[in-house]
């Protein structure tokens, strides 16, 4: 009888093992896939061209290893879970962030270029040829972007299409105002050299006027930036100089609620600070 029960119990907690690693493995491959996918599609519109399925590996064994190791290592459960949700987070931001970059980058090239654009067109060149032309001694993101669009001309694509698709990659409103023009240069006719002359100007005059409004506004970003750091800032020195003033407020739920409605509260006036001093022109 005590045999009987014992296997039983044995069977039983090797099918519960055996479904959670099946069920695990299963979620974490589909995680994997899935960060592959959306990994790929990002470093595709930023041109950049790596293995997404080593990176979604190397992403998934940090996630793995990465806390658990800060917790052997003395940082406390504060910091892995810290960690843990910082891993979750960084590669959306790491994405914008690197998406914006190349944005203002294209947005600060745009005038440069269109204005050699503009000046081939007067030559005499067609507007694919004008900007073939730009293409062959530019390297950078608009280069990049441009040598897009007369790739996907050459295959078939109209150039209607072709600019929608250069307008839905870079996302701006400098490149719209470039497409737009150019579409209804195409369609209804005009003097597109010329369009084109003054479209560089204006984004010239409105990326210099952005840019004096971020001058006059740094000081303001950074009182918000150490505002809402001025809190952990105190309470990290605090925590390693008097341990027995500063522990009580991790190890009760008291304390747990007084950090969560400072979070809270330095959240609201970041986000506050961030509203009034982002000008939008």
């Amino acid at each position: 009888m005590l045999y009987g029960v014992l296997a039983v119990l044995f069977i039983s907690f090797t099918l519960v093992i055996y479904y959670g690693l099946h069920t695990t493995t299963e979620a974490v491959d589909q995680y994997s896939q899935k960060f592959s996918v959306t990994a790929e599609s990002n470093m595709r519109k930023l041109f950049l061209f790596a293995d997404a399925r080593k990176l979604s590996m190397c992403y998934i064994a940090a996630i793995v290893v990465v806390p658990p190791l800060l917790y052997v290592l003395g940082f406390g459960l504060v910091i892995s879970s810290a960690s843990l949700l910082i891993l979750f987070l960084a590669p959306r931001w790491l994405f914008a962030r690197l998406a914006e970059r190349r944005r203002v980058r294209i947005n600060q090239s745009l005038p440069d270029a269109l204005t050699q654009i503009s000046g081939a067109m007067r030559a005499g060149s067609t507007f694919t040829m004008a900007m073939q032309s730009y293409v062959d001694e530019e390297t950078g993101p608009l280069g990049q972007e441009f040598s897009l669009l007369l790739r996907e001309q050459r295959v078939g694509a109209r150039l209607e299409d072709a600019l929608d698709s250069l307008a839905e990659r870079v996302q701006s409103e400098e490149m719209d105002l470039v497409v737009s023009a150019a579409l209804i240069a195409n369609d209804i006719g005009g003097n597109l050299a010329e369009i084109l002359q003054s479209l560089a100007e204006t984004i010239r005059r409105k990326l210099e006027m952005e840019g004096k409004v971020a001058s006059l506004t740094a000081q303001g970003r950074l009182q918000g930036f150490v505002v809402s750091a001025l809190p952990f800032a105190i309470l990290v020195p605090l925590t390693w100089f008097e341990p027995e003033a500063t522990l009580p407020i991790f190890n009760s739920l008291l304390g747990w609620l007084f950090l969560t409605v400072i979070v809270f509260m330095v959240c609201i006036g970041g986000l506050i600070i961030r509203k009034i001093v982002n000008v939008d022109i």
